[in-house]
This record gives structure tokens, C-alpha cells and sequence, in this order.
């Protein structure tokens, strides 16, 4: 599948433009150099990469993959509107970073939104699970693209530059995942646009205009059905990739 939207252009006038939301990203921030500290940052908010909203940090689970496949913890902590962590970079290559925020299990009542499913509140009007997860990638060699590695999360985005266009694949849990439905948020805009939806082979292939750089925001999200016997009614996955080139 393919999808092209004009950076030119407003908004409105290149396909579907979505209502406005809410979305998560995992972002580095500077150049990275092995031997210097390097600084990541979770944002939160509608207009991309400003954060506006610090997440809870107590629900967030971080962490680093370096070149050599090294699994580096990250602790994220406030940092104004957003999280933050640091680390020491040692090797010269791309490195993958992610986040994982589980939500937990929430129930909507006649008295507001209540942590538990059902069992804790049996007259619940609606019980859902929620998990975001986040993916960003940096190199410490310049204009070196990254491939599209996944690192095995829930739901995850994972995205390739090749020949001018954006390849980008979606899984579940590994695998592909069709019919996900993917936006893009360019860097200032208020408002995603949906690129449509992964074909069977969980792909989805985006060209920028000719000379387009800076910061863009993919996102795919997935809402099903909870598995009979569970403790809620819906499950509600949500994942982005940040990338800049």
C-alpha cells in the first residue's frame, strides 16, 4: 500500500485528516557520540515534538538496544512537561529505543473512570485494557538510516527509508498485522493524517514531497474485543515511531 501527502499543502486538503488527539513519542534529543551522554525523552500531547503533558512515570518501563543487541534499562524521571533519561552510549551504530507504558485495566461507571475491571466494579458501564509502547531510533554515524528491526513489543511500528519513501511495517506481537490503521503527524502540525491501513503483510509504504526533512510521527493503534473470560471488554493498543532524517 502507499500513501503520499504534500507538506505543501494545508492539512484538509491531503487525505483524511484526523480529529484531534492525543499521542505519545519517544524521541532522542541532540547528536549522540559514544563516550557522551545521551539524553531521551518521553512527550506527550497534540502537536508534535512539543511535549505538554508529563505521563506517569511509575507506569513506564524504558530501555535502550545498542548496536551489539546490549539491552541498556532506562529510568525516566520529570522533566518539565515530559520524561527524561540519560545514558552513556559505547558503541559507534544505531541504537533502538522504546518505551512501554502500561495502563492497566479501567472501568467507566456512572461515577467516573475507576482503576479494575469488572470484578472490582461489577456495574461497570465499560471495562478496557490499555498499553502504549513507542519506538525511536538514533546513530551516532551521520546520515546512517536505520533498518527496520523490531525489538518484540506488544504492538510496534517499525520503519525503513529506502529510495525515497518511508517502508513501514506494523506487528503484533511479531508478527504482521493487517488492517492496522497508521496516521502521520509532520513535526508543528495539530492534526494526523491517516495513511490508510496495512495490507496482509502488516505493510504500509509513505513518500514525503521531494526535499521534506524534519521530524515526523507515525502511530497505528488496535482496538478488539477482550478474549472470553477476561476482566474487561476491550483491549486498546497503541504505538508510535519518531523518526528524523
Amino acid at each position: 500500500m502507499f500513501a503520499k501527502m504534500p507538506f505543501g499543502l494545508p492539512l484538509m486538503m491531503a487525505l483524511a485528516p484526523i480529529a484531534l488527539a492525543h499521542y505519545t513519542w519517544i524521541a532522542p534529543v541532540g547528536l549522540w557520540q559514544p563516550g557522551k551522554l545521551a539524553r531521551v525523552e518521553i512527550g506527550h500531547g497534540h502537536q508534535f515534538p512539543t511535549s505538554e503533558e508529563s505521563i506517569n512515570a511509575k507506569q513506564v518501563q524504558m530501555f535502550a538496544l545498542a548496536p551489539s543487541g546490549e539491552r541498556i534499562h532506562l529510568n525516566p524521571g520529570p522533566a518539565g512537561r515530559a520524561l527524561a533519561a540519560s545514558f552513556l552510549p559505547k558503541e559507534d551504530g544505531v541504537y533502538r529505543i522504546a518505551f512501554i507504558q502500561d495502563r492497566g485495566v479501567t472501568s467507566r461507571t456512572a461515577g467516573g473512570v475507576k482503576p479494575g475491571g469488572r470484578k472490582q466494579n461489577p456495574n461497570a458501564l465499560s471495562a478496557s485494557r490499555r498499553l502504549r509502547t513507542a519506538v525511536a531510533y538514533r546513530s551516532t554515524n551521520k546520515g546512517l538510516m536505520p533498518a527496520a528491526k523490531p525489538l518484540g513489543l506488544e504492538l510496534e511500528l517499525c520503519a525503513e527509508f529506502v529510495n525515497g519513501s518511508w517502508s513501514l511495517l506494523v506487528l503484533r506481537q511479531g508478527k504482521p498485522l493487517a488492517g492496522a490503521k497508521v496516521e502521520v503527524l509532520p513535526a508543528g502540525a495539530t492534526q494526523a493524517v491517516e495513511l490508510g491501513r496495512t495490507g496482509a503483510s502488516g505493510r504500509l509504504r509513505y513518500e514525503p514531497p521531494a526535499n521534506a526533512k524534519g521530524p515526523l510521527l507515525f502511530s497505528a493503534e488496535l482496538e478488539q474485543p477482550a478474549e472470553p473470560g477476561s476482566d474487561f471488554d476491550k483491549l486498546v493498543l497503541e504505538t508510535s515511531l519518531s523518526v528524523n532524517w
